[in-house]
């Protein structure tokens, strides 16, 4: 997909655990790979990461991953990601070789990615050699989770397909592999500021904390999780200006056993959402960070396995909303009711429908800049000149149009105009009398610099280059080396601008700025208002007006 998209694509899928809990003869492999870097060519994700670095937290507990065999790689090279396949395959091969029972590897991926395959910066990796390096690790069941746009093309390549969730017999013993992708082969893969990730992984780390085991059983099995991120996800993304986002899947596991993601026994951290309520529960930590998300309805209780630490419930209802405070501390179950709820203001979110992107992203969007300043004419008059009713300082006017390509950069339109001045210049280029307007109409380019949550940054610096035709038109009397004239002169040169700036967004929709920079041009061939050249230093206070809809992130 292209770099303004969105990523999400599951990756590497998870094993099948025997019975309810996790044997101790059961050894779980995990390889978590974020890259928010897809190439030169594509925009930077902002959660990539960030998702990883979640998954990982789940895994090692909830999912019987200890954080000896958990590998997190964030941005790696293809070289380090290839490094990391073939150690775990050597240490799956020792486990086996003395025996040490049951091993299974789980392989996530969030980032950028296209049809052919994972790309990683500069670097792609492609599906079959994704699978068949995989197929190569002697594990007992090997699960992919890939989190990136058109990630579901992994499935077809033994014929995955996109249809409701699969399900998985109720048995002790299964082999083979699982593929989860977050969207199909021609889809891209959302990410959101809101829930600050990707929609995918976030619906999907939900589910294995606990909002996904519809059973009441303390365990979350691979049809639930599954399930409740493909439900959540095609849900909270059918509205949205990407369209809709159907997570896909490609499962070949046989044998006994129902594959249980996480167990959340494990844990002495919970939180009990009773079944007297109901609603949309968001559920935040105490940086602030939505670790759950899911709707509850009346009747059903459910157990979220918890950090230990003070959290944030609210709850969303049709024309209400509530919140509570629980402290969930080291080895306690808390219990919320209705009780302990208190009504409070509803959370500013977006409509469904519209677009799902940050107040200050810029992307897609337009912005119409009135600049004031001044236009220092470099060069001074030539020796021996004489002025009368003329300055070397001027006033100048412009106006922008400016239209945001991607976060980083954007193409502008200007016209800017040094208004008539009238006098008389007697110099070694001859005499002139009347009254002299210049105009540049340069089209170019802004690049910021800033490599980081551009989305969220309100403080925007830019380098700016431009180039167009000069336009200088004079009113009056000239003597030169190309003789007398009197009367109406018009002339057009070559002139372009070098420099930079920096932006204030002070909301959505407007902004001021402050630039700088040189002005460059050819001679006219004929002076006009007494000189040939007006390029010169520029220094300007700029307003601006953004309008347009803009485009969220895709992977």
């Amino acid at each position: 997909m292209k770099p303004a998209l969105v990523a999400l694509a599951s990756f590497v899928a998870l094993a099948a655990l025997p019975g309810v809990a996790l044997s101790a003869t059961v050894h779980r492999f995990a390889l978590v790979v974020g890259a928010n870097q897809g190439g030169s060519d594509r925009p930077p994700l902002q959660y990539a990461v960030s998702d990883a670095e979640r998954f990982t937290r789940v895994l090692v507990e909830l999912g019987g991953v200890s954080p000896a065999n958990a590998v997190l790689l964030r941005q790696p090279r293809l070289g380090e990601l290839e490094a990391a396949l073939d150690d775990l395959r050597a240490r799956v091969a020792e486990t086996q070789r003395k025996g040490g029972g049951r091993t299974e590897l789980l392989v996530y991926y969030s980032g950028h990615a296209d049809e052919k395959g994972l790309l990683l910066g500069e670097d792609r990796y492609s599906y079959r050699s994704l699978r068949d390096r995989l197929d190569d690790v002697p594990a007992d069941v090997r699960i992919a989770v890939l989190d990136a746009c058109a990630s579901g093309a992994i499935t077809r390549l033994k014929g995955g397909r996109l249809q409701q969730p699969f399900l998985v017999d109720e048995s002790a013993d299964m082999r083979g592999h699982a593929f989860l992708t977050s969207s199909s082969a021609t889809e891209a893969a959302q990410e959101s500021d809101r829930i600050k990730g990707s929609y995918f992984t976030h619906y999907l780390v939900s589910g294995l904390r606990g909002a996904a085991d519809l059973s009441g059983e303390g365990k979350v099995t691979l049809n639930e999780a599954y399930q409740f991120a493909f439900s959540e996800t095609l849900g909270r993304t059918v509205d949205t200006k990407a369209g809709a986002q159907h997570p896909s899947y490609d499962i070949n596991l046989s044998g006994t056993g129902d594959v249980v993601m996480t167990d959340l026994r494990q844990t002495s951290a919970t939180l009990v959402l009773g079944e007297a309520l109901e609603g949309r529960f968001f559920v935040r930590n105490a940086k602030q960070e939505l670790v759950v998300e899911l709707y509850k309805p009346y009747g059903r209780t459910v157990e979220l396995g918890l950090e230990p630490g003070a959290y944030e419930v609210r709850v969303e209802r049709e024309a209400a909303a509530l919140l509570a405070r629980p402290q969930v501390g080291e080895g306690t179950r808390v219990v919320l009711e209705p009780g302990q709820f208190a009504a409070t203001t509803p959370e500013k979110t977006r409509r469904r429908g519209e677009p799902d992107v940050p107040l200050f992203a810029v992307s897609g969007r337009n912005r119409l800049d009135l600049r004031l300043g001044m236009w220092r004419i470099a060069s001074s008059p030539p020796t021996g000149t004489i002025v009368a009713g003329a300055s070397t300082v001027d006033l100048l006017g412009s106006l922008q149009y400016t239209r945001f390509l991607r976060e980083d950069l954007a193409l502008t339109l200007g016209a800017s105009v040094l208004p008539g001045s009238s006098g008389t210049t007697v110099s070694s280029e001859g005499v002139f009398a009347g009254d002299r307007t210049i105009v540049a109409v340069p089209l170019g380019l802004r690049w910021n610099p800033m490599r980081k949550d551009l989305q969220a940054r309100a403080v925007k610096p830019y380098l700016a280059l431009a180039l167009g035709p000069v336009i200088g038109t004079g009113n009056g009397a000239s003597v030169s080396a190309r003789g007398v004239y009197a009367g109406d002169l018009t002339e057009v040169t070559v002139g372009g601008h070098v420099g930079g700036g920096v932006d204030f967004h002070l909301s959505g929709a407007f902004s001021l700025g402050l630039s700088a920079g040189y002005n460059w041009m050819a001679d006219f061939a004929d002076p006009v208002g007494g000189r040939s050249n007006y390029g010169g230093f520029e220094l300007t206070l700029n307003v601006g007006w953004l309008f347009g809809a803009g485009s969220a992130s895709r992977r």
